[in-house]
């Protein structure tokens, strides 16, 4: 299994409202152009552009490496992949020219379709016994708020410039309410705050499961919406990767925290428990990649 590294990211990804692009039955969608060449190197690395995002005409990777590519095409979680150590560590620069009305499941697609053309990528899906995690209800029974139909003035508000991130006072209050945000994950090297807007307890176990080292299931019974908050050190081989993700979540870039709880006791404070286990774990394996891409 790929060692994975934390990893900082700088942008934001909205996503926006999906469009239909029209498509050759059978025919695998495709950019209409893409430049690849190998990275001259940096710290951290960039994904920016695509559907709902600024810039739907363009996507940029800066200073990836094949596994960012592939977590994003696929729409895998570094656990769930396979394959030689080396994906992680060549790192590449990516231009891709999007059709107009392409929607980011397309946008995956043409990945797909990039990685297969470019790197001569093959890969197959298998099911095996790895970790696992069950959300449960704390004993005491949970400590979540009910949602707040507070004034403007009583939320939280995000003002984006130049790719950084200014927040409001009263950031930490329980319950919190971010205006026009349903969840909002804050991520820095030390530390992790998730902060959520009427929100289902199940929207809680899916952020949870891009964080932790298997998947993460709702075992709560918990239908109600709440806000709540929680903040907590990165769980061991933590990486987030600068996905879209569902309508009014963002995710993004903050300075350095240092929460002195983890996640399992971030998560006693809202009366619930992440229970380990073992289970069923979804495996893309990596059949073949080559390390040097096909010309452009």
């Amino acid at each position: 299994m790929i060692a994975i590294r934390c990893r900082l990211f700088l942008v934001a990804l909205i996503l926006g409202a999906p469009q239909l692009w029209a498509q050759a039955p059978g025919e695998p969608r495709s950019f209409e152009a893409a430049v690849v060449n190998r990275s001259s190197g940096g710290i951290g690395f960039r994904m920016s552009g695509g559907p709902g995002t600024s810039e739907p005409g363009q996507i940029t990777y800066s200073n990836v490496t094949l596994v960012d590519l592939i977590l994003d095409a696929y729409d895998v979680r570094p656990y769930q992949i396979k394959g030689p150590s080396w994906l992680d560590s060549d790192r590449f620069d990516i231009t891709a020219k999007v059709p107009s009305r392409t929607t980011r499941e397309d946008a995956r697609e043409m990945m797909r379709t990039l990685l297969a053309e470019r790197f001569k990528l093959a890969v197959h899906r298998e099911t095996l016994e790895g970790r696992n995690y069950s959300l449960v209800v704390d004993k005491g029974g949970p400590k979540l708020k009910p949602p707040t139909d507070g004034t403007a003035s009583e939320h939280a508000t995000f003002t984006m410039s130049a790719g950084s991130l200014q927040i409001a006072d009263r950031l930490e209050g329980r319950p919190v309410a971010l205006a026009g945000r349903g969840m909002v994950l804050l991520v820095s090297q030390n530390g992790v705050t998730i902060l959520a807007n009427s929100q289902p307890v199940s929207a809680l176990a899916a952020r949870l499961a891009r964080l932790m080292d298997g998947p993460v299931h709702d075992a709560t019974s918990l239908t109600t919406l709440y806000d709540f908050s929680l903040s907590f050190a990165p769980p061991p081989g933590m990486r987030v990767q600068p996905q879209i993700g569902p309508p009014g979540e963002i995710t993004t870039l903050m300075p350095n925290m240092e929460p002195p709880l983890s996640i399992f006791q971030a998560l006693k404070e809202l009366g619930l428990k992440l229970d380990p286990g073992r289970g069923p774990v979804q495996l893309l394996v990596i059949d073949h990649a080559e390390k040097i891409p096909t010309s452009n």
